[in-house]
């Protein structure tokens, strides 16, 4: 795995980690890399709490596109376009959460879905995944949306946490 790719994954995981104990009140803390998936092991309230991260975006181009920046690719494109972008990222969330509930990822794994930073609101994004069909055969005792979101009439913006499978004790 590559470098861009590992330090996006701890990132998402420390972020998390932080809000977490903010919102919890207790210590999380990035304990390891896993050998295999999932991603990230953490500590939190005396267990071990796995992270598996994964990413949505507007669309494969617009996914190429953050990626392809990110690692200096000479061939990176210079901008996106889109349609219908919010109802586009709030269906590629339901997919990837059903795609890694497929997997089997051990006791005590959240998965988180990464959001880059792009034209949706939070409110916006909660309103349709609220209509959206979401799988909920899964084993993850937690699953999260986070991203940093834009400035909006609505919202101020910023690091969120956008829960669809909340942790019951957290």
């Amino acid at each position: 795995m590559d470098t861009v790719q590992l330090q996006f994954e701890q990132g998402v995981g420390d972020r998390f980690a932080e809000w977490l104990a903010t919102t919890s009140g207790a210590e999380c803390s990035f304990l390891r890399r896993a050998d295999r998936a999932p991603d990230l092991v953490y500590s939190f309230k005396g267990s071990e709490l796995l992270i598996e991260v994964t990413a949505a975006y507007y669309d494969g181009t617009h996914a190429a596109f953050l990626w392809k920046q990110a690692r200096g690719s000479a061939d990176a494109p210079t901008g996106w376009s889109g349609v219908n972008p919010d109802k586009s990222l709030a269906a590629a969330i339901a997919e990837r959460v059903t795609e890694k509930s497929k997997k089997q990822y051990g006791k005590n794994a959240i998965l988180l879905i990464e959001i880059p930073p792009g034209v949706t609101s939070a409110e916006t994004l909660v309103k349709l995944l609220a209509d959206q069909p979401v799988a909920f055969e899964t084993s993850f005792m937690g699953i999260f949306v986070v991203g940093n979101f834009p400035i909006t009439t609505e919202s101020t913006g910023g690091f969120r946490v956008i829960p669809i499978k909340p942790l019951a004790s957290a």
